[in-house]
């Protein structure tokens, strides 16, 4: 405690976790394994489920998303031991880290995609029961989130604004978790209206086809001429203003293809940067005429 009485902060590392594609391990399935559940099925993971052979316990929406095949495995008995190592049929052993080779990265990836999970949730009300899954997990260096429990958790769910490309979180170290949606709310009252989502899918195709289409060498010097071209770009209008674009015109006939050239038409400007007025920058940009 500091002289103030206050517990010394402990601020957590936050992290945008890539789970796609991924195992992930849920043990329960009361209410709070559901929010883990259709947390990681956001994010694309292959969502396995102990949920116990009681079906009082079990929450109706985990019942539903297993009758929609969302799941990709839905085990109706309690936890054992091997669950931890379900998909585990590891037969690569290098054995020193400095053999490993190219060839080797095929075989590395199809284990981590589909034989070890990638996070393990435990969402049970038995507290020795979830003491030991922790301590099983460490054993076996996977990551692990017990919930309800801050001081046995590897990492932390916080609250969440989700609109797909755009994602905000608010944690307070699993302290308040009351307190993180009070703040995550008030946040989101500040986007009413605005498709944050559509803003972030207009500025990413705009960057993506500047790596594309403008030819520089990857030295430093160049790549702080596109980051700050990009930078500067993404400055001169509003959040609302770049979530009204449409960046990709409507589709025509095979085989012409003009799904950039909205966004070629700004990248034609670079180094240079389009019409600051966003009437203008619209009447420009946003025409399937040639550019001179």
């Amino acid at each position: 405690m500091s002289s103030s009485g206050l517990s010394k902060p402990k601020a957590s590392l936050l992290l945008a976790w890539q789970v796609q594609n991924k195992h992930c391990l849920v043990i329960g399935s009361g209410e709070v394994a559901l929010s883990r559940i259709n947390h990681l099925l956001r994010a694309d993971a292959k969502v396995t489920v102990v949920a116990g052979k009681d079906d009082k316990k079990v929450h109706k929406d985990i019942f539903e998303l297993d009758q929609q095949e969302k799941l990709h495995k839905f085990i109706r008995r309690d936890y054992l031991t091997s669950d931890l190592t379900l998909y585990e049929n590891i037969h690569l052993n290098i054995g020193d880290l400095d053999n490993i080779e190219p060839t080797n990265y095929e075989q590395i990836q199809n284990q981590v995609c589909n034989e070890v999970f990638a996070v393990v949730c435990c969402c049970i009300d038995d507290y020795e029961l979830s003491t030991k899954i922790y301590y099983q997990c460490k054993y076996l260096r996977l990551p692990v989130n017990i919930a309800d429990k801050p001081q046995l958790c590897d990492f932390y769910f916080g609250s969440m604004i989700n609109q797909d490309n755009l994602q905000i979180m608010v944690s307070t170290n699993g302290k308040s978790p009351r307190l993180s949606k009070l703040i995550k709310d008030n946040i989101a009252k500040e986007f009413v209206g605005i498709d944050l989502n559509m803003a972030v899918e207009n500025l990413g195709m705009v960057r993506t086809r500047l790596r594309e289409q403008i030819v520089i060498d990857d030295d430093l010097v160049s790549i702080d001429t596109r980051m700050t071209w990009i930078k500067n770009l993404t400055d001169m209008f509003s959040l609302k203003q770049w979530s009204e674009l449409e960046l990709i015109p409507p589709s025509s006939a095979p085989p012409f293809d003009n799904r950039h050239k909205y966004v070629d038409n700004i990248i034609k400007f670079f180094p240079d940067y389009p019409p600051a007025d966003f009437d203008e920058f619209k009447k420009v940009v946003c025409t399937l005429e040639e550019q001179n």
